[in-house]
């Protein structure tokens, strides 16, 4: 248990780290949406992984977001500024995923996981928040835990398609499956 709550508190050591680079302050980390604190993830995930050399399409670096969107605008603000791998971050809203998504997020809802993540190429981080989506086979789902946000991975996934997860992301975790 004491490990437990070691970890969750590096991640949020993390997250604050993270959003303290820019420039948010601790005050709107505590007042922040359900919606912000995803949307502060998933751009905070990008900073602790590797994309294989030969994935890095395009002058910018895309999140696309799939099925339902839980951000509203707050990824778009979040990606506001900010640049990952010295490229501009941008979101796009798909149907399906693009060759140009560096990160896919699916969004809870009607979509089958698995056969949608069967058609994702090597090289993408897929990020979820259905409850079978790493069994699915995606790499990180954002957990509800305690009215926080946390974070489980699919390692397996993940090296599958050639992206590495940094075990400073790992550590902070709430689980991780090998």
């Amino acid at each position: 248990m004491p490990r437990i709550r070691t970890l969750g508190r590096i991640g949020i050591a993390l997250l604050i780290l993270g959003l303290f680079a820019r420039g948010q302050s601790v005050r709107s980390i505590r007042q922040g949406t359900e919606a912000e604190i995803k949307a502060a993830f998933l751009i905070n995930f990008a900073k602790f992984v590797e994309w294989p050399s030969e994935t890095s399409p395009g002058n910018d670096f895309t999140i696309c977001v799939a099925g339902a969107d839980p951000f509203g605008q707050a990824l778009d603000r979040a990606v506001e500024n900010e640049a990952i791998e010295n490229k501009p971050v941008k979101v796009r809203y798909v149907p399906r995923w693009q060759n140009d998504c560096r990160i896919l997020f699916v969004g809870a809802s009607d979509l089958d996981n698995s056969q949608f993540l069967a058609g994702v190429p090597p090289g993408v981080l897929t990020v979820g928040e259905q409850p079978s989506f790493l069994l699915d086979g995606g790499m990180i789902a954002l957990v509800m835990e305690d009215q926080r946000v946390r974070f489980e991975v699919n390692l397996r996934a993940a090296n599958r398609s050639s992206v590495h997860i940094s075990s400073k992301l790992l550590d902070v975790a709430r689980r991780v499956q090998k």
